[in-house]
């Protein structure tokens, strides 16, 4: 998924001097942070954040689709805006559950989540212009 977003120049890559594609440097990226993350957290905090970002990740699709896509593939909006609204429920649900729990994990998900939106902001918008991003006749 990290190469073919990649590709459709949403995310940006260095080489950073290795030799290779795309797909062997999104491979060694994933591994560096899945280290990084493993020396920083215990398992269950892992866990944690991959849920706050799944759930986040869900929403903007759903988002996205209801806003840009559903009249393009026949999706009813009420089913796009129920799903949007239970994820926002489940994750205010987890959210509350974890900071009485453990509160810096929920503090590190959403700065790291805000950090990532940020910086695809500032990418998509500096360097990618919107016809780039809507243009995948290169992929299938």
């Amino acid at each position: 998924m990290l190469t073919m977003l990649t590709e459709m120049k949403m995310i940006p890559h260095s080489h950073f001097g290795m030799s290779g594609g795309i797909r062997s440097h999104m491979l060694i990226y994933t591994v560096v942070i899945a280290a990084i993350l493993t020396v920083l957290f215990d398992l269950g905090r892992i866990a944690s954040l991959g849920a706050f970002f799944y759930l986040v990740m869900d929403m903007v699709v759903h988002w996205g689709v209801w806003k840009n896509m559903q009249h393009r593939i026949a999706a009813r909006g009420w089913i796009i805006l129920t799903a949007l609204a239970l994820d926002a429920v489940v994750l205010v649900t987890f959210m509350l559950f974890k900071w009485r729990s453990d509160s810096v994990i929920v503090i590190v998900a959403f700065a790291t989540i805000l950090v990532v939106f940020l910086a695809e902001r500032l990418y998509l918008g500096r360097f990618v212009s919107r016809d780039d991003v809507l243009d995948h006749s290169g992929h299938q």
